[in-house]
């Protein structure tokens, strides 16, 4: 009944018809759109925005620009597919919690939490999801993030939490769905298991009803 409203840090690049993606951990993938001119402003720049310290990080450019009626899409296995636009083809953006570094200082990809059980319907309350035991990460957090809809450069479902959970032996845990559906309303969603280094699961699809 209070809301409280402050000025966040600004994004790297001024942007219009960009496109904001939230991603597993919470951070927001941010690419395309245009300074100001379509044609000779377009931004290839893309960025990560950490919303818990407002910081930004620059990632790869793109290799097409992504203006007007572009979108960006989280998949559930963690990467985005970026299409569209005047530019009628996609890519594919790789987050780096997708990599690691090995022994020799070399970038390989990352181990991943991996959910093996799983209800593809779940309802509100305590559920219950089990791990393959084979990925022996300690688990950080879950979160819960719709499967997505994008259009006119923005993404129309953009819901996004992190759920209680508690250890009920090695490789299962006990996760809670908010009970409140003002919180988050029924439908399709991607649950991820997230080690406390940051990597996610592949996203489960779950039906929330």
């Amino acid at each position: 009944s209070n809301p409280k409203i402050s000025s966040a840090n600004s994004m790297l690049f001024a942007r219009a018809n960009g496109n904001a993606t939230i991603l597993p951990n919470g951070e927001i993938f941010i690419n395309g759109g245009t300074s100001f001119d379509e044609l000779n402003f377009s931004n290839f720049d893309a960025e990560i925005y950490n919303p818990f310290d407002e910081k930004s990080k620059l990632m790869s450019k793109a290799y097409f620009r992504r203006n007007y009626h572009g979108s960006s899409l989280l998949l559930p296995n963690g990467t985005i597919l970026v299409s569209g636009g005047d530019v009628w083809n996609s890519e594919i953006f790789y987050p780096p919690y997708l990599f690691t570094k090995n022994w020799d200082g070399e970038t390989v990809l990352a181990s991943r939490p991996r959910v093996i059980n799983l209800n593809k319907t779940v309802a509100r309350g305590k559920i219950e999801i089990e791990l393959d035991r084979n990925y022996p990460l300690n688990i950080g957090k879950f979160t819960i993030i719709p499967t997505g809809s994008v259009t006119h450069a923005q993404g129309v479902e953009p819901k996004f939490r992190s759920l209680k959970f508690t250890k009920k032996n090695k490789n299962k845990f006990v996760v809670e769905i908010p009970e409140n559906k003002n919180e988050l309303q029924n439908g399709l969603y991607m649950i991820f298991a997230i080690s406390m280094d940051g990597t996610p699961s592949e996203g489960k699809i779950v039906n929330l009803k």
